[in-house]
């Protein structure tokens, strides 16, 4: 029976980088996107460096010989020490490259094509600290064209973010702030892009929303997250039930279990609609799952603790709250099931045990009476088992196979456990941001 369910500063030296590699990377990037529509001698052929690149490559190597060196974001998506992008929105990508001078302060370098075909240096930001954290990019001012974001990682766990318009006159600074983890986003659904600044002090953390107008002025509201939190462990936007858009954070608690804090961006500004009464929010559980859309009706839900199961409810802008379903998630096996209605008129007694080698056995009891037992199978016959005593295949993954045997058909249906039964995949246990 398993279980009854109720370093000392020396730095290294690194060979060169040459930006060829780095460019080659970029173009790749940049023509993926058209790979569908290229025969196959195009699909397998690497671009080839035209005149520009060449130029800003000796541009850049000019940089690095004067004692710099490449110095790529940490994290984030964009994680190339070299990127293309197009930041005024004229058609034609900048080539933005993140460096180092030589007293390892981070540099980032802005490269413009000029009228004579070659790339020149629009502009550069220097940076406080020892490195940059992350960067995106993002029109916040709606005019077309992208603002950089950046992290500064100053030292230990403290942060900056900064926001910068690159335009023909320079670079301008519109913002900078406190920041541990940030995210760009559209709450309101308006269109314009908004920056979500996520700050964490202690145990407690702080939302702050900026948005800004067509002159790069900055307005922000801000709400509080739940007192007690240790660390965010991921956070995502997703639908409420009334159709509006919120930011779900999810985050360790203090005890060790996990806690979300759900944002809204309404007429009155940030709220955060899951915080009650003593600066909590009511979401607070044991760690297992995280919020997620469990039932595909493009509503995220939260799930809930019930005993061996899990309730997940749906919120709508005000914070009420409404039952979406009610699942019992087997970890060790990698499985969950809805549970029909039927399941859940009387106490629901779930158990599991290793019967034989390669099986492991999940059992639903109501009033004392099986009525369905799931099997998780292994071994080269693993298919043939899964056939046995009229079992009902339900998945196969790689050199696992789900099956289950019915004994009580008035309570759940063959057609049942097809539309129930899913597989659980890392990333509901990882929560990586």
């Amino acid at each position: 029976m398993r279980h009854d369910t109720t370093a000392n500063g020396v730095r290294a030296m690194k060979p060169p980088v040459r930006l060829t590699a780095l460019l080659l990377a970029a173009l790749l990037t940049l023509l993926c996107a058209g790979c569908s529509a290229a025969g196959a001698e195009q699909l397998y052929a690497l671009p080839r460096l035209t005149g520009e690149y060449v130029q800003l490559e000796e541009l850049i190597d000019g940089y690095i010989s004067g004692g710099g060196e490449y110095a790529a974001p940490q994290g984030g998506a964009h994680r190339q020490a070299v990127q293309l992008r197009d930041l005024d929105g004229d058609g034609v990508s900048e080539a933005v490259a993140f460096l180092a001078d030589s007293a390892h302060t981070p540099v980032v370098c802005v490269y413009r094509l000029g009228e004579a075909g070659d790339y020149e240096l629009s502009g550069s930001i220097e940076g406080a600290g020892s490195a940059i954290g992350s960067v995106e990019y993002a029109d916040l001012t709606g005019d077309g064209a992208e603002e950089l974001v950046l992290l500064w990682q100053l030292s230990g766990d403290v942060r900056l973010l900064a926001v910068y318009a690159i335009r023909d006159a320079g670079v301008t600074q519109l913002l900078s702030a406190d920041c541990s983890t940030f995210f760009v986003s559209d709450l309101n659904g308006d269109g314009d892009g908004e920056l979500l600044d996520l700050t964490l002090d202690g145990a407690s953390g702080t939302l702050t929303r900026y948005v800004f107008d067509s002159r790069g002025k900055a307005e922000s509201t801000a709400a509080s997250l739940s007192d007690g939190v240790t660390d965010v462990l991921r956070a995502r936007v997703g639908y409420l039930s009334d159709g509006a858009l919120a930011l779900f954070v999810e985050s360790a608690w203090q005890d060790g279990e996990l806690i979300t804090d759900v944002f809204t961006a309404g007429s009155g500004g940030l709220a955060n609609i899951t915080l009650g009464a003593g600066g909590r929010s009511g979401t607070l559980r044991a760690a297992g799952a995280f919020a997620a859309d469990i039932n595909a009706d493009r509503v995220m839900e939260l799930p809930e603790a019930s005993g061996a199961l899990l309730n997940w409810y749906s919120l709508d802008s005000l914070g009420r709250r409404t039952l979406a379903l009610t699942t019992y998630h087997d970890y060790d096996d990698g499985w969950y099931l809805a549970l029909p209605d039927a399941f859940l008129n009387g106490t629901l007694r779930v158990t599991t045990e290793d019967a034989l080698p390669g099986e492991t056995e999940t059992t639903f009891s109501l009033a004392g009476e099986d009525i369905l037992t799931i099997y998780t199978l292994t071994g080269e016959n693993r298919l043939d088992r899964a056939a046995e005593d009229g079992r009902v295949l339900l998945a196969e993954s790689g050199a696992t196979v789900y099956a289950a045997a019915i004994t009580a058909s008035d309570a759940v249906t063959a057609a049942d456990l097809a539309a129930g039964f899913r597989l659980i995949y890392a990333e509901w246990q990882t929560g990586d941001l």
